[in-house]
């Protein structure tokens, strides 16, 4: 076998040469999965909106999980052929169902012991499966421990998934607590009846019995980490533990808590080789997905496998369980002829004669149609004689190597690139097909899209604006009573006549006897009578401004009706819930937008301006109406003249309190008329203003200018719920996305094109 290393070691680095080639396409088909996710992601906005059904009738076709799955394909047939040119060993598996000699075969070939690879006769003894490098300078193992985690995920849930119960535990203390079906003689799972005593089932539910019975034993070690070991300490940590405890306590399975070990030892040869052994997971073992794993080890981990059989009086034959491990190799090797990846091992060790040469026999008339070595290598010998196994296996595998493994490698390569640039084709060719669709789609352009939504916004604001000044031109009519207004003031003169008629606030007792005092003190009535006419003239106007409540509240009104029909979307602007604050917001936003809107602005500023407080619109009129409490207004000199002139006596204070009380309630009657007519008055300018907005908004010159820039200012506040243009933002994401994907797919063509073209 001497020379056989060096002829290995130029294998890997011209293996290593083909890194970049599949790399390159490995990083473009992640390129193209991100932009499938993106692509699926925009096409989730469409619904069922009238706008976009006919973008989604042209897309119709376009199944992105089907194209995902496609990148997906390639992306996994170039990872692994990656993994296979990208390793710095040639690795041989080693495959074959439990109580072949499979361990035993390895343990020839690496030079290990019992220690490392345990043996044994009747139920499995290696629990853990190994990869082993061949070293002349190391001679150690390193383990790689589950976590807490992922013994629940990798180890428990394949045997509840198994097993049919739907809930496996998700931490070590659910899985201490958990009880199975049939434990202590009870029924407690209805999916569980009857497992215990299934051929397929029961063994899979004891194992997870003798897992729980031992948790103790391995708990501590699921570290998640990494831990050095000696080989002479080995078995402990990879072998199954033999019945019964140390002290009668539950077995010792630490190797529960092990996900992988790597080990390190000189292998019996003399070339240095960059050699590695894999121990593939077992056949036939109680297992959850045992088939599954050993395909993805043969897949990724690789380049060769020795098939292990042995001939014995109950499996001298090829059976149906050997065809079925056959085709998981077959599967693996892909693009790969049979006689290149693989090797049928009899294990002749103990074996008859008979059962040998009945074995060969059977896989000469299945396999190899009669020629001996035709489509399968065959290959006799002892699995424990370590001699024959270096001689007649190994260096015949490594030889073979040596002359295979590059045309091996170009086909696997070939594949891998074959089936990612049909999968491209594909890809490409959906892609296509939905642009096609899309460009016969009529969708309007940004500017089309931005008059059309301000053309929309502007009708809306007025149809609504309209419905509104209608109401007040109603409130303004002749015929229109605004009832709680004449409560209102009718309330107020009520309060003002009482007030008069209790003496103007002191009782007519006390302002009799002031009056006469008064009028003892100045030898005249004129004085105070003068006074008190002014006092109750201030006091009565005053009173009267108590109906000032009720006019602030119709301008507060109008405001918030205002804002109203503004329109729901216009109306989306405003951002204050007092409306006097809210319109000011909306004046200054329209003001200090990208584009201003001076116009629709000062319409607002004309509105928030209205006046309707008793001082401003009231006031004039109820002076005027208390006009008759001015004395040197009086026209009637005979009645003033008595007034003055009444005599200083009780009786003549008496007579003055009428007088005056009179006039007062003659007054107030007055005003109270003024007051009446008011709501008219104000309805009146209410509506003056509304009608000057809606104007000013809807036809003024700039309006239909302003609009837009509102339209353009304000688009995803006003529309933030994908109005009829929504459809035509998807439609140009959907565009764009496909676009995007069209011209990576091309430049990735080109790019392999180019390459493969040097």
């Amino acid at each position: 076998m001497k020379g056989v290393g060096d002829r290995i070691n130029a294998v890997l680095e011209a293996r290593r040469a083909q890194v970049p080639v599949v790399e390159r396409e490995i990083s473009q088909w992640e390129s193209v999965l991100r932009l499938l996710d993106d692509l699926g992601a925009t096409l989730r906005e469409f619904d069922s909106a009238e706008e976009g059904k006919d973008a989604a009738s042209a897309i119709a076709g376009l199944d992105v999980a089907a194209l995902s799955a496609r990148a997906a394909g390639a992306l996994g047939a170039l990872a692994a052929v990656r993994a296979k040119v990208g390793r710095r060993t040639v690795n041989i598996g080693v495959s074959g169902r439990a109580r072949n000699g499979k361990s035993t075969l390895l343990q020839s070939l690496s030079g290990l012991s019992d220690e490392q690879i345990p043996t044994g006769r009747g139920q499995p003894v290696t629990a853990v499966r190994s990869r082993i490098h061949h070293s002349v300078t190391r001679a150690d193992a390193q383990l790689t421990m589950h976590s807490e985690q992922s013994f629940c995920d990798e180890v428990l849930a394949p045997y509840h998934t198994v097993l049919g119960f739907s809930s496996p535990p998700r931490t070590l203390d659910e899985f201490a607590a958990h009880r199975y079906p049939n434990e202590d003689g009870t029924q407690n799972d209805a999916q569980g009846e009857g497992l215990r005593g299934h051929p397929r089932f029961g063994p899979v539910l004891a194992r997870l019995g003798e897992m729980r019975e031992s948790l103790d034993t391995f708990r501590g070690h699921l570290t998640g980490g990494t831990r050095g070991a000696d080989l002479g300490e080995l078995r402990g940590w990879v072998a199954y533990p033999p019945a019964g405890g140390a002290s009668g306590g539950p077995p010792d399975r630490r190797y529960l808590a092990v996900r992988d070990v790597v080990i390190n030892c000189a292998f019996p040869i003399e070339d240095v080789v960059a050699l590695g052994l894999v121990d593939l997971p077992g056949l036939g073992e109680l297992v959850p997905n045992a088939e599954e794993h050993h395909l993805a080890g043969l897949e990724n981990e690789v380049d060769f496998v020795l098939m292990v059989k042995r001939p014995t009086d109950t499996g001298a034959l090829w059976s149906v369980e050997d065809a079925q491990a056959q085709e998981l190799i077959r599967r693996a090797g892909g693009a790969v002829a049979d006689r290149d990846f693989m090797a049928i091992v009899v294990n002749t060790g103990g074996c008859e004669q008979v059962n040998i040469d009945a074995l060969n026999a059977d896989i000469d008339k299945r396999l190899n149609e009669g020629v001996p070595g035709r489509f399968h290598h065959v290959i006799n010998v002892d699995a424990a004689d370590r001699a024959d196994v270096r001689d007649r296996v190994l260096t015949t595998v490594l030889d073979h190597l040596a002359t295979a493994l590059p045309r091996m490698d170009a086909a696997s390569v070939g594949r891998a690139l074959d089936t990612s640039a049909a999968a491209r084709r594909d890809v490409l060719a959906s892609v296509e097909d939905a642009l096609a669709g899309l460009r016969s789609v009529m969708t309007p352009t940004a500017t089309e899209e931005l008059i059309a939504r301000a053309e929309a916004l502007r009708l809306e604001a007025a149809e609504s604006l309209q419905a509104w000044v209608d109401v007040l031109r109603e409130r303004a009519g002749e015929g229109y009573e605004d009832q709680e207004f004449h409560a209102r003031v009718k309330e107020v003169a009520d309060d003002v006549r009482a007030w008069i008629l209790d003496g103007f606030g002191e009782g007519e007792d006390a302002w009799t006897r002031r009056a006469l005092g008064q009028m003892r003190l100045h030898k005249s009535g004129a004085s105070f009578a003068e006074g008190a006419l002014n006092g109750i003239r201030v006091e009565v106007s005053r009173r009267f401004s108590a109906i000032d409540d009720l006019l602030l509240r119709r301008r507060e009104r109008f405001w918030t009706e205002l804002i109203d029909a503004l329109g729901p979307r216009l109306g989306r602007l405003v951002e204050d819930e007092d409306p006097q604050r809210a319109l000011r917001g909306l004046a200054e936003r329209l003001r200090e937008a990208p584009d201003p809107c001076p116009v629709l602005a000062e319409s607002l500023d004309l509105v928030l301006d209205v006046r309707l407080d008793y001082r401003t619109r009231v006031l004039p009129k109820v002076r005027r109406a208390l006009e008759v409490l001015l004395p040197q207004s009086r026209g009637d000199a005979a009645e003033l003249a008595a007034m003055l002139t009444v005599p200083r006596t009780p009786e003549g204070a008496a007579e003055l309190f009428v007088a005056v009380s009179q006039l007062a309630r003659q007054a107030a009657y007055d005003a109270g008329k003024v007051l009446a007519g008011e709501p008219n008055v104000s309805a009146a300018a209410l509506h003056a203003y509304g009608e000057q907005f809606e104007d000013s908004v809807i036809r003024s010159g700039a309006s239909e200018a302003e609009f837009r820039r509102i339209a353009g200012a304000f688009r995803d506040q006003l529309w933030d719920e994908h109005p009829s243009g929504a459809a035509t933002a998807r439609v140009q994401r959907v565009r764009g996305a496909l676009t995007r994907l069209r011209q990576t797919l091309r430049d990735a063509a080109a790019t392999t094109h180019g390459g493969a073209g040097k």
